[in-house]
């Protein structure tokens, strides 16, 4: 699946089965790697998406920049500090699963601000009138 938001290329590939991760052995059957390129400065950068059991795969442009819409929104949060992190979402301060989470969506800032130099914020914004 291929789609073209603002100056990014998004392309999705359908990986199937894949463990969450290396030290969990569930299994999760809805595995996509998405690939965003900006065309005006050729950056690119790559993400893991889970499609859900409804919705496994994504099929449609609309799903596409949804999966976009997520990634952003990770982004977002790996903007806040940890306390305000756990705050945001209700995890524990203490909670190993939430520096895990909140360390993935630092490296979701990374790559964003790697493709994009404007204001996340209202990038998030209009993007979630078109995604969400």
């Amino acid at each position: 699946m291929k789609r073209n938001y603002k100056e990014f290329k998004l392309t999705s590939v359908f990986k199937g089965d894949k463990a969450w991760s290396a030290d969990e052995k569930q299994q999760n059957y809805n595995n996509h790697v998405v690939t965003v390129s900006n065309t005006e400065t050729k950056q690119k950068a790559s993400f893991e998406f889970w499609g859900s059991i409804v919705n496994p795969e994504i099929k449609t442009e609309s799903e596409l920049l949804n999966a976009f819409y997520c990634f952003v929104e990770d982004a977002l949060s790996g903007k806040m500090d940890f306390s305000e992190f756990c705050s945001e979402f209700g995890y524990d301060e203490d909670s190993r699963k939430a520096e895990k989470t909140w360390k993935a969506c630092k490296r979701s800032t990374v790559k964003f601000d790697r493709l994009y130099s404007g204001d996340i914020y209202d990038f998030v914004n209009e993007l979630q009138e078109i995604a969400g």
